[in-house]
């Protein structure tokens, strides 16, 4: 029984972080939406203050959501102390999106660079306009 129940519940976390991990992002001129399977997150333009990119991203617990073999979707506590809602399916190289509110988002685009350089010209060129 309890060996049934470790399975399912090992099944049951592998099918959400499957379904709530991220899969792409797209930059527009309202902002940055991370898409998953089943839903989508929105960073609003008026909210983005900065983007860069980070190296070394020391991860911590996940407080909510998912974490598993698919990526990450929701609220982490970082080894520096600090928290960051995490969209990613790695941890190197990701981009740190920080916002007006001082909340900050970590996202793992395949191209960070890119990523970054778009979000620089479509949305934040736009705000200081």
């Amino acid at each position: 029984m309890t060996t049934t129940l470790y399975l399912f519940t090992g099944v049951w976390w592998a099918v959400l972080s499957f379904l709530f991990a991220p899969r792409s992002y797209l930059v527009s001129s309202e902002g940055i939406t991370i898409r998953a399977l089943v839903t989508s997150y929105a960073i609003p333009k008026s909210k983005i203050k900065r983007v860069e990119i980070v190296k070394d991203v020391k991860p911590g617990a996940g407080l909510t959501w998912a974490a598993g073999l698919c990526g990450y979707a929701g609220l982490f506590a970082l080894a520096d102390g600090s928290t960051a809602k995490v969209y990613a399916t790695r941890w190197d190289r990701m981009v740190r999106v920080q916002t007006t509110g001082g909340n900050l988002y970590l996202l793992s685009p395949a191209e960070p660079e890119a990523f970054v350089e778009a979000v620089n010209r479509v949305v934040l060129a736009e705000a200081k306009l």
